[in-house]
């Protein structure tokens, strides 16, 4: 019985403190941005997705959703220079998206075929949703706090439309970022699965 609480409380510190350093590392990534060429300024690929895919692998979901906002916030907090939060709530969205998606299917279908599948269904409801949030919400949001037309802001662009601008750049990017971070995570999760206790074999 001591035993097992013990080891409960070892797993729950355990959790405290790795969920926290994945937050960390992510934020760093997120540095390491860069942009894409044909796709708006203002979207710009980086891998700061990886440790909340690590998280969620190792404790979930949630985790990994939690790490995408404490990674969200610290960029808030120490880099965003011009006040607005507009980035980092797509980011938020656009990861957790993708990190759900792909832990929920390698835990459904245990292996790497799960894993796999998860990946592109993450990348496909990342590039569905986004698209859908920037055209509701991101983008007139994003305008309205920067207290400039909407037609201003398209333009800024070279866009004429709303609908324009998310197919013709944003749904192109978020398809690359799916298609590049899938690419990446893959062998990442066939090299760290067997030390993060996740089941590799089909």
């Amino acid at each position: 019985m001591k035993e097992t609480a013990l080891h409960s409380s070892r797993t729950a510190t355990k959790r405290l403190v790795t969920i926290p350093m994945l937050a960390a590392v992510a934020f760093i990534l997120q540095y390491l941005e860069f942009p894409i060429p044909f796709t708006p300024s203002f979207l710009k690929l980086d891998f700061s997705t990886l440790p909340a895919l690590i998280g969620g692998l190792m404790y979930g979901p949630v985790a990994g959703v939690v790490i995408e906002v404490m990674k969200n916030v610290l960029h808030m907090l120490f880099k965003n220079t011009d006040g607005l939060i507009i980035g980092e709530v797509a980011n938020i969205l656009a990861g957790s998206i993708f990190v759900v998606s792909a832990v929920l299917m390698q835990r459904l279908a245990k292996g790497k075929q799960g894993f796999l599948t998860g990946l592109a269904i993450g990348a496909l409801l990342m590039t569905v949703v986004m698209a859908f949030m920037n055209a509701w919400f991101l983008l007139p949001a994003y305008a309205a706090l920067y207290q400039m037309p909407m037609e201003q802001l398209l333009s800024s662009f070279g866009a004429d439309s709303v609908w324009s601008l998310i197919l013709y750049g944003i749904v192109p990017f978020n398809i690359f970022k799916g298609v590049v971070l899938a690419l990446v995570a893959y062998p990442v999760y066939v090299k760290l699965a067997p030390r993060l206790q996740v089941r590799t074999a089909n």
